[in-house]
């Protein structure tokens, strides 16, 4: 099953607009995966979540709530020696 599908399958799947099929489908993909628990190095999950939150933020009102820390004056003043 290539990515695109499995996206629109389980997009369908989280909606409650899918198909009896592909519900079952979905539903026996996760049950195989709860049991099945891959080994993913730190650095990959890291990734994936830094892809996940800039996707967040992206689709949201994130940068609102939770603005960017800006530097205290004394290491803008030391940055620039």
């Amino acid at each position: 099953m290539t990515t695109k599908t499995l996206y629109n399958k389980t997009g369908r799947y989280i909606c409650g607009a899918s198909m009896p099929a592909e519900t079952r489908q979905i539903q026996t993909w996760l049950s195989c995966t709860k049991h099945n628990k891959a080994f993913v190095p730190e650095d990959e999950k890291a990734k994936v979540e830094s892809l996940i939150l800039d996707q967040v933020k992206a689709q949201t009102a994130y940068p609102l709530f939770y603005p960017k820390a800006e530097e205290p004056w004394w290491q803008k003043i030391t940055a620039m020696f």
